[in-house]
C-alpha cells in the first residue's frame, strides 16, 4: 500500500473577522461561512482543495479578534508576504492578522489549552455598535453576577448550559476565569475555559441576566448546573454581543491573563 506524504509545511493563522454577515466559521453549502472566504484565499496562494482548520468554530453572527486557524502545505511563502497577499483575497469584514510557521505536530483546535469569551450587554439602544452588543433595558446587578459566578469556577459538567450534541463525549469544562465588569455604557462578561460547549456562552449570560435582575438568586445557578437539563437555564442570548477574544497554547497563567 503506498500512503501519501504528509505536507511539509504547517501553516497558523492568527485572524479577526466581523461575524455579522457570516453563517458561522464552518464551510457549509450555498452558505457565507468564515472558513469558505479563508479557503477560498489560501487556494488563490498556496494550491487548491486545502482544509483550513480553526481553534473553535463560531456560531452564525458571532465576531473574532482572537481566532487562531492553521492548514498544511507544501508551498512554502514568506510570513509577511502571506499575510498581504492572503488580505488581498479576503472580503473587509475579516483580516489575517499575521502568518507563521508552526511545528509538525500542532494543531489549532486541538493544541490549545484555552480559549476565552466576551460579551458585551448595552445599557443604551445603540445604532453604531449595536452590531457588537445586546441592548437589554434592565439595570443588572453586577455584584450578584459575580457571586453567581463564582460558583461556576473550576471543572464542572456544563451540560444544563449546552446543546446536546451526539458529538460530545462528555461536557465537562475547566473554566480559569468568569467574571462581569461594568462601566459607563456596558456590562462586560469574560470567561476563559479549556474547552467551550455548543451555545455554553449565550446561556450562561442568558442566566446572570436572570441573576442580575433579581428573578433567581446567585446561589440558584449551582441548582441549575445540577439539574444536567438546559431547560433550567436562561434564555439564550443573541450572538451579536459575543466575541472570541484569545485563544492560548501554553497554560493558563491568572496573573497574565486576567489583567484587564
Amino acid at each position: 500500500m503506498i500512503y501519501a506524504a504528509r505536507p511539509k509545511w504547517n501553516y497558523r493563522l492568527d485572524l479577526e473577522y466581523d461575524g455579522t454577515d457570516f453563517s458561522g466559521w464552518q464551510w457549509q453549502d450555498g452558505e457565507r461561512t468564515v472558513q469558505g472566504c479563508v479557503e477560498d484565499a489560501v487556494a488563490r496562494l498556496y494550491s487548491a482543495g486545502i482544509r483550513v482548520s480553526a481553534a473553535g468554530r463560531t456560531d452564525a453572527g458571532v465576531h473574532a479578534t482572537g481566532q487562531v486557524a492553521g492548514f498544511r502545505t507544501d508551498v512554502e511563502r514568506e510570513p509577511a508576504t502571506a499575510v498581504r497577499a492572503l488580505n488581498s483575497h479576503l472580503p473587509p469584514d475579516m483580516r489575517i492578522l499575521s502568518v507563521s510557521k508552526a511545528e509538525s505536530d500542532w494543531h489549532p483546535r486541538f493544541s490549545a489549552k484555552w480559549r476565552s469569551y466576551e460579551y458585551c450587554i448595552s445599557k443604551s439602544p445603540r445604532s453604531i455598535g449595536r452590531a457588537y452588543s445586546w441592548y437589554l433595558p434592565r439595570v443588572l446587578n453586577v455584584e450578584r453576577m459575580n457571586e453567581a459566578a463564582g460558583y461556576l469556577r473550576g471543572s464542572h459538567s456544563f451540560r444544563a448550559f449546552a446543546h446536546e450534541s451526539p458529538a460530545e463525549k462528555h461536557y465537562l469544562s475547566d473554566v480559569y476565569r468568569i467574571d462581569w465588569e461594568e462601566d459607563d455604557n456596558n456590562y462586560v462578561f469574560r470567561i476563559a475555559a479549556n474547552r467551550f460547549l455548543h451555545g455554553m456562552v449565550r446561556l450562561l449570560v442568558g442566566t446572570f441576566a436572570n441573576v442580575g435582575r433579581g428573578k433567581i438568586g446567585p446561589e440558584s445557578v449551582t441548582e441549575i448546573l445540577n439539574s444536567h437539563d438546559v431547560r433550567n437555564s436562561g434564555m439564550k442570548v443573541p450572538a451579536a454581543g459575543l466575541v472570541l477574544t484569545g485563544v492560548g497554547y501554553a497554560p493558563w497563567v491568572p496573573t497574565i491573563h486576567t489583567r484587564s
